[in-house]
């Protein structure tokens, strides 16, 4: 398993009256069997949802399902009871377990919501669903805020999987760097903006941009350096 670019401009996508939709890896009609995910990782969507519009009723299971909030609003409703307003900064976590069925719509009639969701694959199956939100957690930070992880801990969605997540808010100039533990592997989505990428061992940084991902095998560090206001997630992986 090697250290891979994935370019922003080789996703699947899709376009409908209102829904335009970009894939990392294989979903709905996008199917490349080199595209399946990386470790824990399944499912990679970048989303445009057009006002009033929104994924009608749909059933999930063995996921955790996480949506990035980068502008707009979604309500979310579930076979749990569990309902939620999303506003952009937000991340939501659905634990699907043994199984919940969900509705997301834009309830606003004139603007668009922007959104990434993430799925990484559980490992509690037999745990009824459960319903988290983090509100803000992608506005201006301080260098990489931790969002889920498997610990239980104030402030930080509690996964079913053996993941660590951070997200960064930065402001040009800013720079952070992400450590991969040596039994560990990484993942750099940048969600908007323009940073550089100095990974370890490479001679030349790499020019990131909204949609571009970093999957990190043998690498043990990247530092990221924003060029523009810029977010991004960082995962931790088993």
């Amino acid at each position: 398993m090697s250290d891979v670019f994935h370019d922003r401009q080789a996703r699947g996508w899709s376009k409908t009256g209102w829904l335009q939709a970009h894939y990392t890896f294989s979903f709905g009609s996008f199917n490349d069997p080199t595209r399946m995910g990386f470790r824990a990782l399944r499912v990679i969507n970048e989303d445009i949802v057009a006002g009033g519009s929104g994924f009608s009723e749909h059933a999930h299971d063995h996921f955790e399902i996480l949506t990035f909030m980068l502008s707009g609003e979604l309500e979310h409703q579930d076979s749990a009871g569990h309902r939620g307003l999303l506003k952009a900064g937000d991340v939501q976590l659905i634990s699907a377990g043994t199984g919940v069925r969900h509705s997301e719509r834009n309830p606003a009639a004139e603007s668009p919501t922007h959104l990434f969701q993430i799925w990484l694959h559980g490992n509690a199956d037999e745990l009824p669903p459960r319903y988290q939100l983090l509100q803000g957690a992608l506005r201006a930070t301080q260098g990489p805020r931790l969002v889920a992880s498997a610990v239980e801990q104030p402030g930080v969605l509690q996964l079913r999987a053996p993941v660590n997540i951070w997200a960064v808010a930065a402001q040009p100039g800013d720079r952070c760097a992400h450590d991969i533990p040596g039994d560990r592997y990484g993942w750099l989505q940048i969600l908007e903006g323009v940073v550089l990428a100095e990974v370890d061992g490479e001679p030349q940084p790499l020019e990131l941009r909204g949609g571009d991902g970093l999957q990190l095998s043998t690498v043990r560090q990247v530092a990221v350096v924003a060029r523009t206001e810029a977010r991004w997630i960082w995962f931790d992986l088993p």
